[in-house]
């Protein structure tokens, strides 16, 4: 009897304690503040399809404005750019080939960094770096002529041709980098991830520098210096002989002329020749500005025939022209300071007009004698 109650006991016992456990779980708080891993999974995606919905809406509409921007503004975003680059290189034919070089390699460049590191990327991470590549696209985009232009015809200002030869230079370099990326990547896919190593991005980087450096190497010496400008030390011209007496290159132009008329400048080159009777003394300061507007600018705002800074005592008749982007001002005299006489100005401003012509035609890229008018013309007709 005992036996068999205590049997019984024990099994309601067991009846009750499984009852209990089943429907004392959900009221418990561990158990209540566990998620509820169906609902979890029909969430989740969601949101990560929302997410990538915008972002993918962000492509074609940076794309068409990519479109819209280059047609509108494309001339005017090309010009601001290399006005900046002249200013922040002097101009020189080294820094704007590499400035060329830039333009095309950046775009190719974010574009590589982007792919390789997009899964670690937010959401707003990657509209960034979308957004962020579109802009280096239309860079490299407004620099690029169509079928009907040429490089030479697009670029502007005395390092056009060594801005061309970067930009050339820069599309050989993108090539061989999106060349050597689905190589590396189809290799990658077919090797364990033990096997990878730094050879491949070591070989892009190889070949982008050495198209750099072929790109420096071979872009033109742009001729904003006075080795580039006025090389020879003594040139004939319209029959006269004259000789360089003195040259310098100056990275903004203080001390050219007094007060701040000038400002905005990017360099100068300042040399002085005399005429072989070593009467006539020509002092030339040719000042480059990153456009030619802003030369044009410039020059209107000058003092009718002031006197340059630093020349030697005497009196000398000032005049100022531009070419191209550059402000000319050239001060002649006699070489012995004394005064000008009415009937000497035609002689003296012929000689500041053979120095001027000859850097003007190293500028363009073509050397020519000027020709007497207006009462200027040679000492001895």
């Amino acid at each position: 009897m005992s036996s068999s109650r205590g049997g019984r006991r024990r099994s309601k016992d067991l009846v009750a304690r499984a009852a209990e456990e089943m429907t004392a779980g959900p009221e418990r708080p561990d158990a209540a503040a566990k998620p509820d891993p169906v609902r979890a999974e029909m969430v989740s995606p969601a949101a990560g399809a929302a997410r990538s919905g915008r972002l993918a809406l962000l492509v074609p509409a940076g794309i068409v404005a990519l479109v819209t921007l280059r047609i509108v503004f494309g001339d005017d975003l090309r010009a601001r750019i290399d006005e900046s680059a002249c200013a922040w290189t002097g101009c020189t034919g080294t820094g704007m080939a590499v400035v060329g070089w830039l333009v095309i390699i950046l775009p190719v460049l974010w574009a590589v960094v982007a792919v390789v590191l997009w899964s670690r990327l937010s959401a707003p991470a990657r509209g960034a770096a979308v957004l962020v590549g579109l802009a280096f696209l239309l860079v490299a985009w407004v620099h690029v002529p169509g079928r009907r232009s040429s490089l030479y015809l697009l670029l502007d200002g005395p390092a056009a041709g060594a801005t061309a030869t970067g930009i050339r230079w820069g599309g050989v370099g993108a090539g061989l980098a999106v060349v050597a990326v689905i190589v590396l990547t189809a290799r990658a896919e077919a090797r364990p991830r033990a096997a990878r190593g730094p050879i491949g991005p070591a070989l892009v980087a190889v070949a982008l520098l050495g198209t750099l450096a072929v790109a420096v190497a071979r872009a033109e010496a742009a001729p904003v210096t006075v080795a580039e400008a006025m090389p020879e030390r003594t040139f004939r011209a319209a029959g006269d002989t004259l000789r360089r007496t003195g040259g310098t290159d100056l990275r903004g132009c203080a001390g050219v002329l007094a007060g701040d008329v000038l400002d905005g400048c990017v360099r100068t080159v300042r040399v002085t020749y005399t005429t072989d009777d070593s009467d006539a003394v020509v002092h030339l300061a040719a000042v480059l500005y990153p456009s030619e507007r802003a030369a044009r600018d410039r020059r209107g705002r000058l003092p009718r025939g002031a006197a340059q800074l630093g020349t030697p005592g005497g009196e000398t008749i000032t005049v100022s022209s531009t070419t191209g982007s550059w402000v000319l001002l050239s001060s002649v005299g006699h070489a012995d300071g004394r005064g000008i006489a009415e009937v000497d100005r035609g002689y003296l401003l012929w000689a500041a007009k053979q120095v001027a012509y000859r850097f003007i035609g190293r500028q363009v890229g073509l050397l020519a004698a000027p020709s007497a008018a207006d009462g200027i013309g040679p000492r001895t007709p």
